[in-house]
This record gives C-alpha cells, sequence and structure tokens, in this order.
C-alpha cells in the first residue's frame, strides 16, 4: 500500500536533521521489479544497529508510487510528491540526507536516504516520522496535501563490547544482540540470586511460540537464541523472575 511505503519514507528519513553533506546513490535491486513503489530495507529487515562511538551508516532506497490509490487519499486525485517533514526520537549523533537533497520525493522516481553519524548514547525508541504528500484534483487542477505520521521503526544504539549496560543491584534485561539478526543473537539479563526464571517468545499477534525455564545465577546472565527456530519478523520476548517480568522486542531477519 502506498501507506505503507509513505510511512516507511517518512521513517528512514527521520533519523536525525540534515547536515551531512554525504550522499547516497538510489538502489532499487531489491525490490520486486514488477512492484510499482517499495522501499529497502522493509520494516521486517529494520534499521542496521548502531554502537556507541562507532561511525554508522544506512541507506535506503526507494521507489515512490506513480498515483495515491492506497494512501487514503480521495479517487480520482494525482500524487505529485511525498516530503520529509519532521521525525522525533532518532539515536543522538546521528543525521541524514537525502538524494533529492530536498527531501521531497517526486511521484515515480527514485529516491534514497543515507543516515550518518557517530551515535553518543545507547538508544532503543520508537521513530516517529512525519511526511507530506502532495495531491492534485486532476480535473480541477486543484492541489492539496494530506499528512501521516509512521511509528513500525526502532532507531537502535549499543554499547560497546565491555561496557556494562546492566543495572546489576536489581532484576534487569538488556535488549537482545545484535537486533535484527539473521543466525544467532544473545540476550543478557541480571539477577540478583539463583533464582529461576521463564523466557517466553510471542508474535504480533500475542501468542506465545517459544518458552522455557532456565537457572539464574546472581550477576549476569545470557540467553542464547539461533535465528532459525523463527520465521522472519518482529517479536516480543519476556523474561520473568516470579517478581516482575521485562518485555523487549526483536527482528528475524532474512538471511
Amino acid at each position: 500500500m502506498i501507506k505503507k511505503l509513505l510511512a516507511s519514507i517518512v521513517l528512514f528519513a527521520s533519523v536525525g536533521t540534515s547536515g551531512s553533506f554525504a550522499q547516497c546513490t538510489p538502489d532499487v535491486s531489491c525490490i520486486p521489479a514488477a512492484s510499482t513503489y517499495g522501499i529497502c530495507p522493509d520494516s521486517t529487515t529494520g534499521l542496521a544497529t548502531g554502537t556507541v562511538g562507532v561511525a554508522y551508516n544506512q541507506v535506503v532506497s526507494m521507489k515512490v508510487p506513480a498515483d495515491p490509490s492506497g494512501f487514503g487519499a480521495p479517487p480520482l486525485t494525482g500524487l505529485t510528491s511525498i516530503d520529509i517533514v519532521g521525525v522525533d526520537s532518532l539515536a543522538p549523533g546521528l543525521s541524514y540526507t537525502c538524494v533529492p537533497a530536498s527531501c521531497s520525493f517526486p511521484a515515480a522516481t527514485n529516491g534514497c536516504i543515507l543516515i550518518s553519524g557517530i551515535p553518543s548514547v545507547v538508544w532503543n525508541h520508537q521513530i516517529i516520522v512525519h511526511a507530506m504528500g502532495h495531491l492534485t484534483f486532476p480535473i480541477i487542477g486543484t492541489p492539496f496535501t494530506q499528512g501521516i505520521d509512521n511509528t513500525q521503526y526502532r532507531s537502535i544504539v549499543l554499547a560497546p563490547a565491555g561496557i556494562e549496560t546492566l543495572d546489576l543491584s536489581k532484576f534487569d534485561v538488556d535488549q537482545n544482540s545484535p537486533n535484527p539478526f539473521s543466525e544467532n543473537t544473545e540476550i543478557r539479563f541480571s539477577s540478583v540470586s539463583n533464582s529461576q526464571v521463564e523466557f517466553k517468545v510471542y508474535n504480533l499477534l500475542g501468542a506465545v511460540i517459544f518458552g522455557n525455564k532456565y537457572s539464574a545465577t546472581k550477576g549476569v546472565n545470557i540467553i542464547k537464541i539461533e535465528a532459525n527456530s523463527f520465521a522472519p519478523g518482529v517479536y516480543i520476548y519476556s523474561i520473568t523472575n516470579g517478581d516482575k517480568t521485562i518485555t523487549k522486542r526483536m527482528i528475524v531477519a532474512m538471511k
């Protein structure tokens, strides 16, 4: 749907305030040739995970549709362009540039966004991207705009190796790393005593698709997960120590 494309375009351009002079080259080879629109990486793959103090680069390419059907626009309207107008909650230290530089993507063209910079803090927040579609009524030529927000992606930045991010004074759970992952990932959690914890993985419908109990020791513990145990997609995992449950979101990417 064009609505989904617009939302995705908004999201990827949302990665900070433009200020970099770097550029990207649109590459839509990852989008099926028969599709009139699309974006890569998609919401399943998500944005690459960053690391504090390490240079970050992510190119997002898109094929902009020629018409606004599915965008929620009135019938018999034409699409002129889709513009990025604002973004919230991107990791500090990142910025973006667009091709075209105006971040206004004309209908029936290819464009890209380069997200780059050096992340300065550990971050795991949902990104809210704001876009505006410019449309017209072809019969009378009257222009109008229609906005949309997108919240289906996250900006994730991990701490450098060797830096402890868990609060060892209490039961705490880290974001799995790497995330997204296509082979293996690890979930670190802390326990204040030797105890048993329950681990569950849910799909987005809330159904439990995996569950197990682990004997935790005082300090840092690790749960290892293999991607081949799950279909590509977005999942929610939880760890319960009997008194408290902590949940996080993980993404299994296609190989």
